[in-house]
């Protein structure tokens, strides 16, 4: 009796290990191009943490939520120029078919890249330039500080060792989501322009301190002479002619106007200077 339960037994297992073992064929045919999401890649390769990539944030929002960058973007290891200095030097990067931006902590940003170019950048890297909205909602939760800024805190005030300074380095600079240094040390492009001073057929307020925001972030009333504390003194700065480009957040000698509400939507989708980087979403 015993020898013909070992031997039910036997093919038993036979049978269940062929049955797991044409399921894990079919299922890493049908994932041959994406292997890791496969039974056996995941076994490989571990499964996954969460639903953003190791180098993004989730931020949860009406929607389902996105991904966005943890640190401003640099350029990858492979790219010509690691450190950014003109507008030229990012039109070779790009160029390069190995080159796409990177969020990595202790990096320097890159900048001297217009809004344009950064909308391609993201795109090499498989991802795309934030809304102003999700830039927004991913900022919240960053300490905005009106004074007494130290090396821990977001760059406003040339606080950090270096202007602009490495990707992270203020370890108090980070969102309720782990996006760092969304405040201060660059500015940073976001998709969306406004056309004579009208966004989406409205109009929107003159420069000025901010002391009233939709629930998008974006300024509905200014005060020219006096900031408000409940919007934590932060600006608002706007051409109300031509098209202009946005970028939220301020830069490293902002002070107290940088902040999660600050906007600066007076240089054109083509400007590319030293104070302005970005970071991708997807």
């Amino acid at each position: 009796m015993k020898k013909i339960f070992l031997k039910i037994l036997k093919y038993l297992s036979i049978g269940t290990a062929a049955i797991i073992l044409v399921s894990v064929g079919i299922d890493a045919a049908d994932n041959y191009d994406n292997i890791p999401e496969s039974i056996l890649g995941k076994v490989i390769f571990g499964k996954p943490e969460g639903p953003c990539p190791e180098e993004m944030a989730f931020i949860p929002s009406e929607n389902g939520g996105f991904c966005i960058d943890k640190y401003e973007n640099s350029p990858n290891e492979k790219c010509q120029n690691k450190v950014v200095t003109n507008q030229s030097e990012t039109r070779s990067n790009l160029d390069y078919a190995d080159c796409f931006p990177v969020s990595v902590k202790n990096a320097e940003p890159w900048r001297f890249i217009s809004q344009t170019q950064a909308i391609a950048a993201c795109a090499k890297a498989g991802k795309r330039l934030p809304t102003s909205e999700e830039w927004f909602v991913a900022s919240q939760g960053s300490p905005d500080k009106n004074t007494d800024w130290d090396s821990d805190d977001c760059q406003v005030d040339n606080n950090w060792p270096n202007q602009p300074g490495l990707t992270g380095t203020g370890e108090k600079c980070v969102s309720a989501f782990g996006a760092f240094d969304m405040i201060g040390n660059v500015w940073e492009w976001v998709k969306g322009e406004i056309n004579n001073g009208m966004l989406d057929g409205r109009a929107l307020p003159e420069s000025g301190y901010i002391i009233s925001a939709d629930s998008s972030g974006l300024p509905t009333e200014i005060n020219k002479e006096k900031a408000d504390e409940n919007y934590n003194e932060d600006f608002f700065w706007i051409k109300n002619n031509e098209v202009r480009g946005m970028a939220r957040g301020g830069y490293w000698e902002n002070k107290s106007d940088a902040g999660l509400y600050s906007m600066y939507l007076v240089s054109p989708p083509s400007f590319a200077g030293t104070g302005v980087g970005f970071r991708c979403a997807k």
